[in-house]
């Protein structure tokens, strides 16, 4: 194999690249109307009331927990298999933090989510906010944390940087009908890319007023006559310099055309893994992922205790081969910023986790025979290093 195959990457057209180019030759590289017509275009899409689109997901994290009125010494919670930005957007704010493990979904576990509520009412240490992650795109129990957001009192902001496209129950992942905003992430190895950028959806149209004066650095035009006084604005909150521009946006117009296209591909991708992919040594995902996922990942879980090279090892065997994988993610209770906040010590099922999942090649252009060498060659390096 002459090409490198990478676990994700970027499917741009002539389309896409006809958008931006009308852009670069208008007048409006910024604050235009493409930006505009890309929210309405999310806001169809996802079933959502109101959208507000951001430089990337880092920043709409930020500004979604401080839309919610989160403030220092307020706590925030999230799954310990996520990126990092999960829980720095409350860390950036002052707030603190603390962590729940996962299950066998990959996603946070419910049950122990539970049990840590309980005893952190005890303790009067309840989280304000829960961010609730959608891992590779498969939507967490939504269902039953709304449930128990209602007994505990705590927002939830949906990080479904992986689950544009993805479904929950019938509904939209960012349709926000078990929590109070959705964040999106459009980075190149997502599921549609503005090369950076990000979106929130929420159906509160007092929170959407709110990321809009973060998003503009608190600027605030209302009660302005803007005929009588058109360079005149107050600022009335602390806020950030996090919108899109019209490029970015530009390019998601063209992107999020082909959403629906793009996930029915890589079903084909995921079936084929589904039926060809099957070795003692693997473990695949709940097929679960077909229906409800809009399949940004791919994670298989390798049993390395039955072989006698270690996921590194693995890895860098791959890589010989021209094929990239990835591992999503490192548990963030490994970290050194974050140890000093985590009540709880034990992450069974993250270190399980950790030590046996990769990312493998799932992405539109990934075709037939790109596929079925990945499929080879890796069930071909794990038969020969079985362990006897």
């Amino acid at each position: 194999m002459k090409k490198i195959l990478n676990y994700s990457t970027q499917t741009i057209n002539q389309n896409d690249l006809n958008n931006v180019l009308k852009v670069l030759k208008s007048k409006f590289l910024t604050k235009g109307k493409v930006t505009e017509d890309f929210e309405k275009k999310i806001k169809s899409y996802c079933k959502s009331k109101y959208v507000c689109a951001t430089i990337n997901a880092s920043s709409s994290l930020i500004i979604a927990c401080k839309a919610l009125g989160l403030q220092k010494g307020d706590f925030v919670w999230t799954s310990n298999i996520t990126y990092i930005a999960s829980i720095n957007c409350a860390l950036h704010l002052g707030a603190k933090i603390d962590l729940v493990d996962i299950d066998d979904s990959n996603n946070i576990s419910v049950i122990d989510l539970e049990k840590k509520l309980k005893v952190a009412k005890l303790n009067k240490k309840l989280p304000k906010i829960i961010v609730a992650v959608h891992l590779s795109g498969l939507p967490c129990n939504l269902k039953r944390i709304r449930q128990l957001s209602k007994i505990y009192h705590f927002k939830i902001i949906e990080d479904a940087s992986h689950a544009f496209g993805s479904k929950y129950k019938k509904s939209m992942i960012g349709s926000n009908r078990y929590s109070d905003l959705s964040v999106f992430s459009f980075h190149p190895v997502k599921n549609i890319t503005t090369a950076e950028g990000s979106a929130i959806t929420t159906n509160n149209i007092d929170i959407h007023k709110k990321l809009l004066l973060l998003r503009e650095n608190g600027q605030d035009f209302n009660k302005i006559n803007k005929l009588k006084f058109p360079t005149k604005y107050n600022i009335t909150l602390l806020g950030y310099n996090f919108r899109i521009n019209e490029i970015n946006s530009s390019l998601g117009i063209s992107q999020i055309k082909k959403t629906n296209k793009f996930i029915n591909q890589k079903k084909i991708i995921a079936k084929k893994y589904f039926k060809e992919l099957i070795l003692p040594e693997i473990n695949l995902p709940n097929k679960d992922i077909l229906s409800q996922s809009a399949l940004h990942l791919f994670i298989i879980k390798i049993n390395f205790k039955m072989l006698n090279i270690n996921k590194y090892e693995l890895i860098n065997k791959l890589k010989k081969k021209k094929i990239i994988v990835n591992c999503h993610y490192i548990p963030l209770s490994k970290f050194k910023i974050l140890k000093k906040f985590i009540s709880n010590k034990k992450f069974d099922n993250s270190e399980k986790y950790y030590k046996e999942a990769i990312s493998i090649p799932m992405y539109p252009k990934l075709n037939h025979a790109e596929q079925t060498y990945v499929i080879k060659t890796l069930k071909n390096i794990i038969k020969r290093n079985r362990k006897k």
